[in-house]
């Protein structure tokens, strides 16, 4: 095999794990790139003030949404199940729990919904589909 072939495979996969990494670490979408988020991503500036509709997890596979209605007893493990599923920071998460009712994700597809709202009423919380 020659070694061209080698290192644009190698590329290929940095770029596809760099893709997943940024969306994941910091909610940030290479498809929708705009020169803005990538100043506040690469110069740190958030200055802790986050739009309301920052916190919204925006689908495009369903027309179904998600309201938070009660956190329950335990605010932090619904924070902690909120951040594993949809990829939020801490303070996203806790404006969503602090903030109910809150629609924290839409657009989603009837399967993701129910798998989420089980989720979060596993722990204690109440979400509403609609």
């Amino acid at each position: 095999m020659d070694m061209p072939y080698v290192y644009a495979a190698i590329a290929i996969m940095l770029i596809v794990f760099a893709r997943e990494f940024l969306r994941k670490r910091y909610n940030f979408d290479m498809d929708n790139v705009s020169f803005d988020k990538l100043k506040a991503l690469f110069s740190g500036q958030n200055n802790g003030s986050k739009k309301e509709e920052d916190c919204v997890i925006k689908r495009t596979s369903g027309d179904k949404s998600l309201v938070l209605s009660d956190a329950g007893t335990n605010k932090a493990t619904v924070m902690a199940t909120l951040r594993q599923i949809t990829g939020i920071d801490y303070n996203s998460a806790k404006k969503i729990v602090e903030s109910a009712p809150y629609t924290f994700m839409t657009n989603v597809s009837d399967k993701e919904a129910d798998l989420t709202k089980k989720a979060l009423e596993f722990v204690g919380a109440k979400v509403e589909i609609k």
